[in-house]
């Protein structure tokens, strides 16, 4: 089960902090949230301009935010 978190990370900075995903522990910014098959996900853009799809997941210990801009480096 997922939740959706509210629409106010539009905007902000995010990084997944688990072990299991595409540029773990690197920021993106979340462009807009993006349905998927059974969940929400948000589309993110690296500092590169690679973008990548994120499940918007029900374990909020997996993400690190930020709304101010972040050190790409970090």
């Amino acid at each position: 089960m997922t939740v959706t978190f509210p629409r106010e990370r539009v905007g902000q900075f995010v990084r997944r902090s688990n072990q299991h995903g595409y540029r773990t522990g690197q920021w993106a910014q979340i462009l807009m949230t993006v349905p998927s098959r059974d969940h929400d996900c948000w589309l993110v853009a690296y500092q590169d301009s690679e973008t990548d799809v994120i499940p918007i997941e029900n374990h909020t210990d997996q993400y690190t935010f930020r709304s101010e801009p972040a050190d790409w480096r970090c």
